[in-house]
């Protein structure tokens, strides 16, 4: 019995150790499916021939079912080429499983985890009958499973790792035939400067093979440094490159030998933020720059030919838009180049009439479908009409589209005129007389209004008799309307004939003119363009009878009026001869109305020369008189040799004398000189932060002797700071007139001086108690040589307040006065306190021209 438990007992040894063996053979046979270049079929043989099953199958599975078969013992080279169909609920393709007799046993290996996109992996073994394994035999089989789970994981990761480093071997490949094609050559450098790549084209441009196969990035650039214009500014800028990781930026390199290289340095980074080394790229763009300077000239070149065509030559865009406008085109308008570039043509050239025909026109044009000849007007700077005859074309770019039209025009309003005029030559021969006689009568009422123009210096009178031999003439109703210098209007004269005053104020309708209306003298005057309407004034502010125009009265650039003229309805009305003679008349009269302005200001300036001259001379007499008084005494002292016996107290006395009077002629020629500059435009400023409270206070303190002399009294309110940008010394100029001008007609009562403002505005107020100023002067004492009283009573040149007002202005500020006679005066001024202009940075001051 003993024995027999023996044998058993061996017996399940053995089995267990033959179990064992083909476990380990099995495992050592799965190593090989760790490496996904070795194919799973030998795994497989093997594991039909120790398991005796026919066929063995690895299959794989996605997420949608669909399997695809990666290795098998058991199936023929047909059946391996054999595609699964579907999603396998037990039928394969293959014929070796066609037998229904099969057992088929299923061996998990991998699930696919949802979401993640991996494969499920499944070992299938089918046996022409059940098979009859031992129970150890199994549970070897479920170890297996997990033996094949963990080579499958190993399996899969090692395939991904091929694939990565086949990707990045290709990556690296495509990367070097791409940098080795580039046109630009190409350096690739570490943090520490060391070169790590570069290409053959780099050595093609530097011709540095030697630095730059040494691998020092500082050799090289050292080397490149020799070969350009500016080596100090190209290894500054390297500098600043490695310094700066993260900068990048372009710089164009002009070379010694005449070469231009356009350098492109930025740093290698990844995505997170590491730095890796700096990439540089030159390109030689010595070609493209030559080419550049080609077309320029072409360009240049084409210009100059437009411009000298007698033709007008206009280029648009499909929008219209103005790209080219050459010279001819610029003389027929009146406006130039830069005035219009980029503007539709029909908005600043077209009559406003015209603006939607020509839109649509220009519209079909654009499309390549419109008229190549066509007619249009267009109006120039001063508002004349030309008729235009154009030629146009269009330019079409490489894909078929149109990017151009070019108008080429010629100006043909002369001819058209003449093409009338010729076609109307029998009537103008039948109405020859009435026009010869018309003009006659059209003559002699210049001549006549000529000479009543030219008889009289007083332009208001001789307007009133033009308007009434207007009248008598060829009008019903004549008005005269003139603009003052402060662009108030005045109407001079309302003439009538005997048929409009028999009219009821309902039937006739002449209001004054209002600068804002949109037709009639009111538009003239603000406009300076004459109006006329044949057929009756659409408005109801002018004389709203019959034909009506209105001329304006222009002279040196400038409108001094206008002259309305009607007729009553049912009468003849108003042609281009009429226009004619009105403008020849408003002409005529301009330059009378001129003539006597310019006439009076010339009388007026030499008026206010001669009073200069005996201001100015008698202010100079004073000190000069002294001045040789002082140094005549010195002279007899000096000439008799008392000089050196004289007292220190009489010489002392003259040096005194003769260095006040200085003072006094150099502080009145730098008066004048400040009035000289003012008017040239040569004023400086020297910009810098002041305090003008401060500033008053020192004046004020400066001033002490002479308030003494005065016995006047200051009050100065300058208690809180008021810093600003201005200039110090004209500022100084500006409060020290103010106060001379205080306490020479303050009559010795106080003054006060007061500083205020806001943050953005500083104010200061000088306010005497003196004489006044009368309210007729107050608006004439800020201009040069002009007070308000007589130079008889007080001395002076009369440019203090003149000079005040131009700083002022000049410092971007205002000034005015309020007054009353003999109530005293305050005046006040206000001046931005960031500045004029532009104000400086810090206390640096800043020179302003």
């Amino acid at each position: 019995m003993e024995e027999h438990c023996a044998d058993d007992s061996h017996k399940l040894t053995e089995e267990r150790l033959a179990l064992l063996s083909v476990l380990q053979e099995l495992t050592v046979a799965a190593l090989d499916l760790f490496d996904p270049t070795k194919p799973a079929d030998s795994f497989l043989d093997r594991v039909a021939e120790r398991l005796g099953c026919m066929v063995a199958l690895w299959l794989q599975t996605d997420a949608r079912g669909r399997s695809q078969l990666q290795g098998a013992s058991g199936l023929s080279t047909a059946s391996r080429r054999l595609p699964i169909p579907g999603p396998t609920g037990g039928g394969l393709p293959y014929p070796e499983l066609a037998s229904p007799g099969l057992v088929r046993w299923s061996v998990p290996i991998a699930d696919a985890a949802p979401g993640t996109g991996h494969l499920s992996s499944t070992l299938l073994l089918y046996f022409d009958r059940e098979p009859h394994l031992p129970r150890q035999y199994r549970g070897m089989v479920e170890r297996l499973g997990s033996v094949l789970r963990t080579a499958l994981v190993h399996r899969q990761l090692f395939a991904r790792t091929l694939d990565s480093e086949r990707d990045l071997h290709q990556q690296k490949t495509l990367l070097e035939s791409m940098s080795e094609a580039s046109v630009e050559g190409i350096l690739i450098t570490s943090p520490d400067g060391r070169i790590l790549t570069h290409n053959r084209r780099l050595v093609e441009m530097w011709g540095l093979e030697e630095e730059i196969e040494s691998a020092s990035n500082e050799v090289l650039l050292h080397a490149i440094s020799k070969l350009v214009e500016q080596p100090a500014t190209f290894m500054a800028r390297a500098s600043s490159f490695f310094e700066h990781v993260e900068a990048s930026g372009h710089d164009e390199l002009r070379l010694k030998d005449g070469r231009v290289f356009d350098q492109y340095n930025a740093p290698v980074m990844s995505a997170d933020g590491v730095y890796y080394g700096r990439a540089v790229y030159f390109r030689d763009i010595t070609a493209r720059q030559r080419t550049e300077r080609e077309l320029q000239r072409e360009r240049d070149f084409s210009s100059a030919v437009l411009d000298t065509a007698r033709a007008l030559v206009i280029v648009l865009d499909p929008e219209g838009r103005i790209i080219r406008f050459n010279r001819a085109c610029q003389q027929v308008t009146g406006y130039t180049f830069e005035e219009l570039r980029g503007a539709q043509f029909w908005t600043r050239l077209q009559p406003p009439e015209d603006t939607e025909r020509v839109v649509k026109n220009f519209a079909v044009l654009a499309a390549g479908q419109g008229h190549e000849q066509y007619e249009s007007h267009w109006l120039t700077r001063q508002g004349e009409r030309r008729l235009i005859s154009w030629s146009s074309n269009v330019l079409r770019g490489e894909t078929g589209a149109i990017e151009y039209v070019i108008g080429t025009g010629i100006d043909i309003t002369e001819q058209r005129q003449a093409e009338r005029e010729r076609d109307q030559t029998f009537q103008r021969e039948q109405q020859a007389r009435a026009r010869a006689e018309a003009q006659e009568g059209r003559s002699a009422f210049l001549a006549e209004a000529s000479g009543l123009l030219a008889g009289s210096l007083a332009p208001e009178d001789a307007l009133r008799s033009v308007a009434a031999l207007t009248v008598q003439r060829f009008a019903d109703g004549c008005t005269v309307d003139l603009l003052d210098h402060d662009h108030s209007f005045l109407r001079i004269t309302e003439a009538r004939s005997e048929a409009l005053r028999a009219m009821s104020p309902e039937q006739v309708r002449c209001a004054p003119p209002d600068l804002d209306e949109e037709h009639g003298p009111g538009r003239v005057l603000r406009l300076g363009e004459p109006e006329f309407f044949p057929e009756g004034c659409p408005s109801e502010g002018g004389i709203g009878l019959g034909s009506w125009m209105s001329v304006p009265l222009l002279a040196r650039g400038h409108t001094l009026g206008a002259i309305t003229l009607a007729r009553l309805s049912g009468g003849a009305p108003y042609g281009q001869a009429e226009f004619a003679l009105a403008q020849e008349l408003a002409r005529r009269a301009a330059m009378a109305v001129d003539n006597a302005r310019l006439l009076q200001q010339a009388q007026l300036a030499i008026g206010l020369r001669d009073e200069f001259l005996s201001i100015a001379s008698h202010e100079l007499k004073t000190p000069v008189t002294s001045l040789q008084l002082s140094v005549q005494g010195l002279m007899r002292l000096t000439r008799t040799g008392a000089l050196r016996t004289a007292p220190v107290e009489t010489v002392t006395h003259s040096l005194e004398v003769i260095e006040r009077q200085a003072k006094r002629m150099a502080k009145l020629v730098n008066t004048l000189l400040d009035v000289s500059r003012i008017h040239a435009g040569r004023l400086d400023l020297e910009l810098e932060e002041v305090d003008l409270a401060a500033l008053v206070r020192d004046i004020a303190a400066r001033f002490a002797p002479e308030l003494a002399t005065a016995g006047t009294r200051l009050r100065v309110h300058a208690d809180t700071p008021m810093p600003g940008v201005w200039d110090r010394s004209r500022l100084d100029q500006i409060v020290t007139n103010l106060l001379s001008n205080a306490i020479k007609y303050g009559e010795g009562r106080p003054i006060e001086i007061r500083v205020e403002g806001d943050a953005v505005t500083a104010r200061l107020e000088v306010r005497d108690q003196g004489i006044g100023i009368p309210a007729e002067r107050q608006g004439r004492i800020f201009r040069a040589f002009e007070r308000a009283v007589s130079s008889r009573h007080y001395g002076g040149l009369g440019l203090g307040l003149h000079i005040v007002s131009q700083l002022v202005d000049r410092l971007g500020g205002s000034v005015r006065v309020e007054s009353e006679s003999g109530r005293g005066a305050t005046f006040t001024v206000e001046l931005p306190r960031r500045g004029p202009s532009v104000s400086p940075e810090g206390p640096t001051a800043q020179r302003v021209s």
